[in-house]
């Protein structure tokens, strides 16, 4: 017979209410406006979403370490929270068709020559400490090159500004942000590390609402709503390829 975790499009209709698990304190995906709101790429996703369904929303916030067990206890639907896709999440959560992505990379002025992580031998590089990307550069184990680590993002970007170092690492929705701010240091990527690509999160075996979100993503992508709510948080364009790869990955309704 239907497995109870399957009835959650069903259930979600009947309770006229769906709960989204959103990380309220990770912008520019989740966060706080200053009407002491959620906000965010990941909260006007889950509006719309609710909207579409015709139901109210209820923002659950999560964060990295509890968003996958508040799915699977029920306290959430579905989540909306910088989930990247990887096959061993894949184990515990059914994932969603992607609905943006970031690259994580590395930064400088115009004048350092660099285009792989072999180029910056003698150089400082600055990093948030614990970062996804602080660990694949130190990985690389380049010699001479002075991995300088910093508490957060924000005081590393201000190093790097202050010329304390001599590249940072970083991701591209806050590489873009940054050169909003300080226009005139034009600072360039100078290599790409990763692509990181996330999807949403329903519950293994939820397949009946696993469909009815990709039809969502998928209507929502096509007549731009997405692409404009990704351009107005990420800082950069909505790529024609993060278009190609959401049609192929997603099973059409």
């Amino acid at each position: 017979g239907v497995t109870a975790q399957a009835q959650t499009l069903d259930a979600v209709l009947k309770r006229g209410k769906v709960l989204v698990g959103v990380n309220t304190a990770s912008p520019p995906f989740g966060t706080t406006n200053a009407e002491m709101q959620p906000d965010g790429y990941d909260v006007e996703i889950a509006k719309m979403l609710a909207k579409e369904l015709g139901v109210q929303l209820e923002i659950v916030p999560v964060n990295n370490e509890n968003r996958i067990p508040s799915l699977l206890t029920g306290k959430a639907d579905v989540i909306a929270s910088t989930l990247q896709i990887t096959p061993e999440r894949a184990k515990s959560v059914l994932f969603t068709a992607p609905y943006g992505m970031h690259e994580s990379m590395v930064i400088g002025p115009p004048e350092l020559k660099a285009t792989q992580l072999s180029d910056l031998a003698g150089k400082r590089v600055g990093v948030a400490r614990g970062s996804a990307y602080a660990n694949l550069i130190a990985q690389a184990n380049i010699p001479g090159l002075q991995l300088v680590q910093f508490a957060d993002d924000s005081a590393n970007l201000n190093a790097l500004v202050a010329g304390q170092v001599d590249a940072a690492g970083t991701v591209s929705y806050l590489a873009s942000e940054l050169n909003k701010r300080y226009p005139d240091k034009k600072f360039e990527r100078k290599l790409t590390l990763t692509s990181n690509v996330y999807a949403m999160g329903v519950r293994r075996g939820d397949f009946d609402f696993q469909r009815w979100v990709n039809t969502f993503l998928f209507v929502n992508i096509l007549n731009g709503s997405i692409p404009k709510a990704y351009e107005k948080w990420m800082g950069g364009a909505w790529k024609p390829r993060e278009k190609a790869w959401y049609c192929t990955t997603s099973r059409l309704p």
